[in-house]
């Protein structure tokens, strides 16, 4: 497919330029804070319910513990984080808590201000406190607490108050990424006074939503809706809908035909190519797929035998013929893209045929010609020197209500049984499925792993280090965590550039994750839904204070 007809198919192209944020430098990262203009229009209405699919219920509502998008969706218009990204300049970070941020001179020194007389949903005024506690919360869970994003802050030596309203973080070192990392969609600032004690018991705010957000949640049944009120005390400017409500079908079908027959405004997550296309004919609906940065890979537990043994990840990764992997997922799970190595597509940082070539399996990616019968015979030498006899027993955990989760796994099994591995595949509920994986219950996994956004430090900080949420393999390797450090910390562009291949380079050899597509999603509304842009950020611009209903 040509680049013209790629972006044709999958909506206007908004990759974000962080020129101004990765440049490098203290004064970098203080110009990625621009303040808002946005403004609602006198010709907008104000008024009425948005109805929208969240497509399943939220495991929980603690968006510091969460990964999933059933629980950002209903939680992001509850809650405000430092910054945001500016939906009309994905590049450029809007003020949300924080109307101020600036940097010392050696860039490791984050001064933030906090917006004066914000108040939480139950009444109590927003201060200093509740922005370190929120801060700590993500970067050193307390017992009982997971946090799937805690390798963002880990650049963190130290978060204070000073005052009311101010905030410092010192950074081990410079780290021209911090501010769009720290920004993260689901990194929102909650209420020490509730969370705390909740906290305490291991549980944390699975179910309290009590947020500064332009919208409060004000009824919950699980199977049935979630209904969102607007927060008439909010810091911004007021939002224009009465009420959000998110109902839970589950089914992408039957999702696409309540969209069609107008029983809710629009659905913001859509896989499946046969449920999205015929959305984009219909007449008064706008449906798009956009990429967005979430890859799919298959990740052993290096815990467990025999998946400790590289060889056995390398024979994993040589079994997979990733064009027929797309070619038969793509349409299912919108598994339509490829990257070469660890970045997105497109990415200035992807590697070159040769270089991505050089790493088992990697060859079959579309348009490499990789042979992949060879490779295969080359899969079970490999399987063989490890001692794993044909026949060998393995499971791949899989989420159940995803098709990117579900429909991945069974293709990769099905092509695991061709070096010699008979591979059941295990489909899980959503909160079985974190439960196990976060618990490192598993032999294998695919996971559609969305980011929230698209800087390097969030791709490789998050996705592969040791210490990233999203080491579900459980892997340790302190050589890779230092490249990691190195690539972070380096201001000069070029040189970083260097070290970012490196990285990639020398992560590629080791298999603790298998990489095999990138996702773009879908989503559709109906043309009365009006102010929301999607973009390539799943999760970003989910709060909804600037849609609007025009009839």
């Amino acid at each position: 497919m040509s680049k013209s007809k790629h972006r044709e198919r999958n909506g206007s192209s908004t990759h974000a330029s962080r020129r101004s944020i990765l440049k490098g430098g203290a004064g970098a990262l203080a110009t990625g804070l621009s303040a808002s203009a946005w403004k609602p229009a006198s010709a907008q209405k104000r008024g009425g319910t948005l109805k929208v699919s969240n497509g399943g219920d939220p495991p929980d509502f603690d968006m510091h513990q969460t990964a999933t998008f059933l629980t950002q969706f209903v939680g992001a218009p509850c809650y405000s984080t430092l910054m945001k990204v500016d939906p009309d300049n994905p590049g450029r970070l809007l003020p949300d808590l924080a109307e101020k941020a600036t940097v010392s001179a050696d860039g490791r020194t984050v001064t933030l201000q906090i917006r004066k007389g914000v108040v939480f949903h139950n009444g109590s005024a927003l201060t200093a406190e509740d922005v370190v506690y929120s801060l700590n919360r993500i970067k050193s869970p307390p017992k009982g607490i997971v946090s799937p994003r805690k390798g963002l802050l880990g650049n963190v030596e130290k978060i204070s108050s000073d005052g009311a309203l101010g905030v410092t973080i010192h950074l081990a070192h410079p780290q021209p990424d911090f501010l769009m990392l720290v920004s993260n969609p689901f990194n929102v600032i909650v209420s020490k006074a509730v969370a705390e004690p909740l906290d305490a018991q291991g549980q944390g705010v699975k179910r309290q939503v009590v947020g500064t957000g332009p919208f409060r949640l004000t009824q919950a049944v699980d199977g049935q809706y979630y209904e969102l009120t607007r927060f008439d005390r909010y810091f911004g400017p007021a939002p224009m809908l009465d009420r959000i409500q998110f109902f839970p079908i589950r089914g992408e079908v039957e999702r696409g035909a309540a969209l069609q027959s107008r029983r809710i405004d629009a659905c913001f997550f859509f896989a499946n190519e046969a449920v999205l296309d015929p959305l984009r004919k219909a007449q008064g609906i706008t449906a798009l797929r956009r990429p967005t940065p979430t890859f799919i890979n298959l990740i052993p537990n290096v815990t467990r035998k025999p998946f400790d043994d590289p060889r056995v990840r390398e024979a994993l990764s040589l079994a997979i013929d990733r064009d027929a992997f797309i070619r038969t997922v793509g349409p299912l799970a919108g598994a339509f893209f490829h990257g070469r190595g660890l970045m997105p597509p497109e990415s200035p940082h992807t590697l070159s045929v040769e270089e991505i070539k050089a790493y088992g399996g990697y060859d079959s990616l579309p348009g490499l010609g990789g042979d992949v019968a060879e490779n295969r015979k080359r899969a079970m030498a490999l399987l063989e020197q490890a001692g794993i006899p044909r026949g060998f027993k393995t499971s791949i955990l899989a989420r159940g209500d995803v098709p990117a989760f579900r429909d991945s796994a069974i293709a990769v099994a099905g092509q695991l049984k061709q070096v010699g591995l008979e591979v059941t595949v295990d489909i899980r509920d959503a909160g079985a499925f974190y439960k196990m994986e976060t618990g490192g219950d598993f032999n294998l996994v695919t996971h559609s792993v969305a980011m929230g956004g698209s800087a390097v430090d969030q791709i490789l900080g998050e996705g592969y280090t040791s210490y990233g949420g999203r080491n579900y393999g459980m892997w340790k390797d302190d050589a890779i965590d230092k490249l990691y450090s190195e690539q972070s910390r380096e201001l000069d562009p070029a040189k970083r550039a260097q070290l970012i291949r490196r990285f990639q380079l020398e992560f590629l050899k080791t298999y603790y994750q298998i990489n095999l597509a990138w996702v773009g999603y879908g989503a559709a509304h109906l043309n009365t839904v009006q102010g929301w842009k999607a973009l390539n950020d799943l999760y970003a611009n989910m709060q909804m204070d600037r849609v609007w209903l025009s009839a």
